[in-house]
């Protein structure tokens, strides 16, 4: 008896000892995670155009397999037609901004001041029946003070100034791109010849064929969405009807945020310009919009293929955002996939992996059928 009680106290004190391993294990691992979101965050300048390379041409090899298995095309044909065909995207969008730009100084230069001076009276006119009309004036004197053309044109100057100055570092991430397409035969069978017993070789492979399809249905998802609410702000009168509908496009492509965020400026813009119910037809439209392609047209095509909690998806938004800014907001969810594949074949941190799961299980498939 006495013999067993030093080795119990033993025993206990490396329980202890290797408890308290495994938390500091923990503290190290975070901090690491710690220092290295913020050097992402310091080198954002550099990596996110790596980044946009890579996605690109994700997204772009399809096309380049496409042309060398169907049509023959030699390999380097086939990569210089798919660097055309994106260059020929690139310049649209370019030439698009443009267009919003000059629509809105058009606008601007119309009765929108009018309207709006109009819709300010009013205001002002129901603030005095109300009593109140002497503390608002003291905020606001005139429309101008809210709605000034000469405010307005400086901030699209801007904004396109900006877009414009961004697109150029599109040079730099075609050239990337290019040589990724180039060598894209090269990086597959150097892969191939990886031993079978690597971990997660075919999901890897998987979870590259799952970003393309989820980039591709996601453009067309979003190409509709811009199209709905271009459709619905130019029926309502909404002023920047076009720009509304390009913005909707855009942001779509973020998941739940995005979506809200571009409904808020034609809101504003029906309420203030327009009145109560105008206001109410256009929050009504967009929220039939988001919902109908968010919740039935997006589910329909591409499921729960990626098993990731929608919860997780909006803090991985909220992260890369801060992170990359809008780049890393945009390519959020591909990049969230990519790193819980990293997590699942980690033999230390595969137990991350299982809480952000959310792939359906038998039972729930059992469960669905029953009721």
């Amino acid at each position: 008896m006495q013999d067993m009680e030093p080795n119990n106290q033993q025993e206990s004190g490396t329980l202890k000892r290797g408890s308290l391993g495994d938390g500091a294990r923990a503290l190290l691992t975070a901090a690491a995670a710690i220092i290295v979101l913020f050097g992402l965050r310091e080198s954002r300048d550099l990596l996110v155009p790596i980044m946009m390379a890579c996605f690109l041409a994700i997204i772009s090899y399809p096309l380049t397999d496409l042309l060398r298995r169907f049509l023959r095309f030699p390999h380097w044909l086939a990569v210089t037609f798919t660097v055309v065909v994106d260059c020929g995207v690139i310049f649209g969008i370019i030439s698009l901004i443009k267009f919003l730009a000059a629509d809105m100084r058009s606008t601007l230069q119309g009765d929108l001041v009018t309207r709006f001076a109009e819709k300010f009276n009013q205001v002002m006119t129901w603030l005095d029946q109300m009593g109140m009309g002497e503390d608002a004036r003291k905020l606001v004197e005139s429309p101008q003070d809210i709605l000034n053309p000469q405010q307005l044109l400086s901030i699209s100057q801007a904004i396109t100034s900006q877009v414009l100055s961004f697109m150029s570092v599109c040079t730099l991430v075609l050239i990337l791109m290019t040589f990724l397409l180039g060598e894209a035969p090269l990086f597959r069978r150097n892969f191939r010849t990886l031993p079978n017993s690597i971990q997660g070789k075919n999901e890897v492979i998987s979870a590259l064929r799952g970003v393309q399809r989820y980039l591709f249905i996601k453009t067309i998802a979003s190409a509709c969405t811009g199209l709905l609410a271009w459709s619905l702000c130019a029926a309502m009168d909404v002023p920047f009807a076009f720009l509304w509908g390009f913005v909707a496009y855009v942001l779509n492509y973020i998941p739940t945020i995005g979506s809200i965020v571009a409904a808020i400026p034609p809101i504003l813009m029906a309420l203030l310009l327009g009145s109560w119910g105008d206001a109410f037809v256009v929050t009504g439209g967009y929220i039939a919009i988001n919902f109908a392609i968010g919740n039935g047209i997006e589910p329909l095509f591409l499921g729960r293929q990626f098993g990731i909690a929608t919860s997780v998806v909006l803090l991985s938004v909220l992260l890369w955002g801060w992170v990359w800014g809008p780049m890393g907001m945009l390519i959020a969810v591909p990049i969230t996939v990519l790193i819980k594949l990293a997590l699942k074949n980690s033999p230390d941190l595969s137990w991350v992996a299982l809480i952000i799961d959310d792939t359906p299980t038998d039972n729930d498939s059992q469960n669905t059928k029953l009721n």
